[in-house]
């Protein structure tokens, strides 16, 4: 017996994506697309899933500019150019280091919004405690904190999806 979706947009991550950010995010990438703006991902403890996520709508997916997939404090300072000293002092997973990861995404990217994401997936300091900002020229960087608690890695990731897509909603 098939499966019936009443979406599927986001074709490869449809089996595990709430119908609810898959409409976000198909809003997200019209309303960018409308506006001529492009964007940007910077991910640690995704691994690449917001990437893919918003390459993964067709119609819309050419509002992604690129993705830089951070998982090591080394690309993250060679990639997006975040201050080995910050990290050192503030640990990778940090409000002071989601938020140069964005800046430093916007700067290297051609991308109007770039979207940063740094948390302990599964393991860690706290597991679930993820960090995000949003940054865009000429606005203030947001930043948001977010306690998912020890739900696992995949679901981790999941609510990681509908928190991203919600600050580059809000930063359009």
């Amino acid at each position: 017996m098939s499966e019936v979706r009443k979406l599927n947009d986001t074709e490869t991550l449809w089996p595990v994506l709430p119908d609810a950010v898959e409409e976000a995010t198909r809003r997200l990438l019209a309303k960018a697309c409308e506006r001529d703006l492009s964007l940007a991902t910077a991910e640690s403890c995704t691994g690449g899933m917001l990437a893919s996520l918003l390459t993964d709508v067709q119609g819309v997916a050419h509002a992604f500019d690129r993705g830089f997939v951070t998982y090591s404090e080394v690309a993250k300072i060679e990639m997006l150019e975040v201050p080995a000293e910050m990290i050192a002092e503030k640990g990778a997973v940090s409000r002071e280091v989601a938020i140069a990861m964005a800046e430093g995404a916007l700067r290297r990217s051609d991308a109007n919004i770039a979207l940063a994401v740094t948390g302990f997936a599964d393991s860690g300091d706290e597991p679930g405690l993820v960090h995000f900002a949003c940054a865009r020229a000429g606005r203030k960087t947001a930043h948001r904190e977010e306690h998912f608690g020890a739900i696992g890695r995949g679901a981790t990731r999941v609510q990681c999806m509908r928190v991203a897509v919600e600050m580059m909603t809000e930063m359009l």
